[in-house]
């Protein structure tokens, strides 16, 4: 009896010692030195390509970096990552601007002896890249155009001309009308000319959408402009010029005075800006006057007086347009006054879907209902 119990006794602790023995873990991994032998990657070649003063072409590297640390400035571009080019052939030039105090910026001036920034409200400057040509081929080479340019070029000088002719007899227009004005009747024919010039140009922005006030301005800078470039191609000496625009300006100033447009750009009597709010009070109460309700019909009598009110000086193209819509409208809403019926004679059918019972119906509106 003791011996079978010493023989399981020993049968189990000999499984329990194979199931421990199993479980063993072992190392798996092999243990290796480190095999960088002191290898490092290459140089990027970060840093400045050209420097201050140095000839560039197009697309040539100025700077290569990692972040803007150089930003890009006049006629430079920057690429993904972060390269400085030359967009334009020049000569470097490393400057600060005074707009942007905490960046450095690389650019490239177009002449050798130019300094970066330029001005900040001077026109910029620029290549246009003409050159003359002096071959006879190249010069017939340059002269070339496509066939539909050259099927189109009559018809486009001849609309040049045509607009040109316009222009001359508009300008005939003013001279012979100017002297109407009481203010005017002393302007001599250089005078005249100038004028006719002025109002031409006031007369074209005014037809482009400016205002009145834009206008006289912008024609006022362009003579100037004109002027100033004529002095730097050498055609008028400096007294010349200055005296040419003081007397453009004392003339521009007793136009303004005398004359304006009108929004059908007819020549009327200038107004000043108290004259025509005073004006437009007044119209517009003549208005409200005239037609107290909007809703009913207006008859041939009334809508005249109403566009003669309409077509004062004192209001602009588009406040007309509004007024219009306002108290002339061209279709008066579905009232007793203006729908009928089928028996009414002289009605005008019209068709329209009802929202609510979603079908057509059919509307008969009577005369009056529309603007005469």
């Amino acid at each position: 009896m003791l011996s079978a119990f010493t023989e399981g006794l020993r049968s189990t602790v000999a499984r329990t010692a194979l199931q421990l023995k199993q479980q063993v873990r072992y190392a798996h991994k092999k243990v290796v030195s480190s095999k960088t032998h002191m290898q490092d990657s290459p140089g990027k070649r970060l840093g400045p390509k050209k420097y201050e003063g140095q000839e560039v072409k197009v697309g040539q590297i100025i700077f290569r970096q990692r972040g803007t640390k150089w930003y890009p400035g006049t006629n430079v571009g920057i690429g993904t990552d972060h390269t400085l080019f030359a967009l334009e052939p020049g000569f470097v030039r490393y400057y600060l601007d005074p707009f942007h105090p905490k960046r450095k910026f690389i650019g490239i001036a177009l002449k050798k002896d130019d300094k970066l920034p330029y001005a900040h409200f001077d026109p910029t400057p620029r290549r246009l890249g003409r050159i003359v040509l002096t071959d006879n081929y190249a010069t017939k080479e340059a002269e070339y155009a496509p066939r539909k340019v050259k099927l189109l070029q009559p018809k486009i000088e001849e609309a040049l001309k045509e607009r040109e002719t316009a222009r001359v007899a508009k300008k005939e227009f003013f001279v012979k009308q100017l002297p109407e004005f009481a203010s005017l009747k002393d302007l001599s024919e250089s005078e005249l000319s100038l004028a006719s010039e002025r109002l031409l140009k006031i007369d074209g922005f005014l037809r482009g959408g400016k205002s009145l006030e834009d206008a006289r301005y912008y024609a006022t800078y362009n003579y100037k402009y004109d002027t100033k470039l004529a002095l730097k191609r050498g055609e008028l000496k400096a007294d010349e010029s200055e005296v040419k625009i003081n007397e453009y300006s004392q003339l521009a100033d007793k136009i303004d005075n005398a004359v304006m447009f009108d929004a059908k750009f007819q020549l009327t009597d200038n107004l000043t800006t108290e004259q025509i709010s005073e004006l437009k009070v007044e119209a517009i109460a003549k208005l409200e006057s005239l037609i107290p309700d909007v809703t009913k019909p207006v008859s041939k009598k009334i809508k005249e007086e109403a566009f003669a009110i309409l077509s004062k000086p004192c209001f602009s193209l588009k406040e007309q347009i509004s007024l219009k819509r306002k108290f002339l409208k061209p279709t008066l809403p579905e009232s007793e006054e203006t729908v009928g019926t089928a028996k009414d004679k002289k009605t005008v059918v019209i068709q329209k879907m009802n929202a609510e019972t979603r079908r057509v119906e059919t509307i008969y509106r009577k005369k009056n209902s529309f603007l005469p």
